[in-house]
């Protein structure tokens, strides 16, 4: 049987929101891959430690920063490395936290190597805001409420926080003072590391600082 390429979503943190989809596909592969960033390898690893005792594990540089034609060279020789694998018929699971399809790293590599010809599946996983929403046991949207995900840290969060209806802000962690600023008259909540060891529920903004972490998510509900 042909090798495959996986992007792997292991949930928001807690071991126990691993699907049992992701559990088996990183059981049967052979190489275990994820992003070497200085943020998140080690989060999803503790997620995953039960399931890879003896697999080898590959570390991919993905830095985190915004430089269009220097990541496309990362992502590139990502992709080439795991490509070096999946040609040796050992297939492949790349582990990130999340979903996949949600601003995940994975997916810049994934697509290189279908591009590449190799076989590639994505298995997905609990997104962080589902997680966050049900941690501060509220609803995301109800009956004809639109929801928006917004990447906090770009330049258009400004104008995003504005549309009408719920909103969901991932990755807020360095902009926290513009976003609390933005959002000083909105109804907001947040949970730092959802289902890590170090989570910390938010039910204001207020106890927000401007040390919380990169694995920061916020709702934002519309006043009703």
């Amino acid at each position: 049987m042909k090798a495959k390429f996986y992007s792997v979503g292991t949930g928001p943190g807690d071991p126990k929101l691993i699907t049992y989809k992701a559990v088996e596909v990183i059981r049967n592969c052979d190489i275990i891959a994820v992003p070497n960033s200085g943020a998140s390898e080690n989060a999803v690893l503790k997620i995953v430690a039960e399931h890879i005792k003896d697999k080898e594990i590959i570390y991919c540089d993905m830095p985190m920063i915004r430089d269009k034609a220097k990541l496309e060279e990362y992502h590139q020789s990502a992709a080439n490395l795991l490509a070096s694998y999946l040609d040796q018929n050992k297939s492949v699971a790349f582990l990130t936290l999340g979903d996949p399809t949600i601003y995940s790293t994975t997916l810049y590599v994934h697509q290189k190597l279908q591009n590449m010809g190799y076989e590639a599946e994505i298995i997905s996983g609990v997104p962080s805001f589902c997680a966050v929403a049900a941690k501060l046991n509220i609803p995301l949207c109800e009956g004809g409420e639109p929801l928006h995900i917004i990447p906090a840290s770009y330049e258009d969060t400004e104008q995003a926080v504005n549309y009408n209806g719920n909103k969901v802000l991932m990755k807020s962690g360095k902009s926290i003072a513009k976003i609390k600023e933005l959002l000083n008259e909105k109804q907001a909540q947040s949970v730092e590391c959802c289902g890590m060891e170090n989570e910390k529920i938010h039910k204001s903004l207020d106890t927000l600082d401007e040390n919380s972490s990169y694995f920061n998510v916020i709702i934002v509900k519309e006043k009703k």
